[in-house]
């Protein structure tokens, strides 16, 4: 994805005149941070970026992105048939679990799959001016969420078929919502950096989070694994993550150790992201 530039970023230079890149000054957490500053006051460049992108992705189709949300549809309708039979559950009561976990799953997998290529798309608005990276990753983040806002009317319509009220506990979905949207901003910028400089990773990492579907209670819950194994999902950080939007959405309020195991991955996962940008702010370029 490309970038819009703005007047107070281009460069300017003369017709024989060379600009000379001085590197950052500071720590890595110093220059992080300085960029991190920077991309906010570009807000309305990245949000414009991330509305145009999801614009011309589903140009000249007669629903737009509500093709992603047909195909989710489907997607759920045979899961919730075959596995509601496999794993002896209530109909109605699993097609509301696996629609909204696979909405949640969905957007949390959109923050580490495509973020693998912000980078690489970000190319030409990269290598044209000193630009803050963290911008591609806000622009990343905010177009998963306007695909997860036409994700969310699936989960109104299932509710509403299945004559189900979450109540109360639903408003806890937004500050869980909120959380999960920050794990996405270092979640996409540091597979970004790490695919951007081994390219090799980008199909791997889709595997990965292939694999990561089924070993977390996603189709399946928690309890199934029976009090022996249940600790494995407990050390689960995406298990967590899905937990404290999930819940709320289906009328249950998440355990204390949900919102602590998701605070605490946004601290270390934000402090190596930083630490990382920081230490090769300078060598990312090249690595194009």
């Amino acid at each position: 994805m490309t970038i819009p530039t703005m007047p107070d970023l281009e460069t300017k230079r003369g017709p024989d005149k060379k600009v000379l890149v001085s590197p950052a000054p500071g720590g890595p957490f110093a220059i992080a941070l300085r960029d991190l500053a920077e991309a906010v006051r570009l807000a309305p460049v990245w949000l414009h970026a991330g509305w145009i992108d999801v614009v011309w992705r589903f140009r000249r189709t007669w629903i737009g992105p509500f093709w992603h949300t047909l195909g989710l549809a489907a997607f759920v309708l045979t899961m919730g048939v075959v596995w509601s039979t496999i794993l002896r559950q209530d109909p109605l009561q699993y097609f509301r679990y696996v629609t909204v976990s696979l909405i949640v799953w969905a957007l949390i997998a959109s923050f580490v799959t495509e973020g693998t290529g912000i980078l690489v798309a970000g190319q030409s608005t990269a290598l044209s001016m000193r630009f803050p990276f963290f911008a591609f990753a806000f622009a990343h983040v905010w177009r998963a969420l306007l695909l997860f806002a036409h994700h969310f009317l699936l989960y109104v319509l299932v509710m509403v078929g299945t004559l189900h009220s979450p109540g109360w506990p639903s408003l806890l979905a937004i500050p869980g919502l909120l959380l999960l949207t920050a794990n996405g901003v270092w979640m996409s910028l540091l597979s970004g950096l790490l695919c951007l400089r081994w390219r090799d990773l980008a199909p791997a990492t889709g595997t990965a989070m292939q694999i990561a579907l089924f070993v977390t209670p996603v189709f399946w819950p928690k309890e199934m694994l029976g009090p022996q194994l249940a600790f494995a999902a407990e050390l689960n950080p995406l298990f967590h993550m899905v937990r404290i939007v999930r819940e709320p959405l289906l009328g249950i309020t998440p355990p204390l150790v949900s919102w602590v195991w998701v605070a605490s991955t946004l601290a270390a996962g934000s402090a190596v992201t930083l630490w990382a940008y920081g230490r090769h702010r300078d060598r990312i370029p090249y690595w194009y």
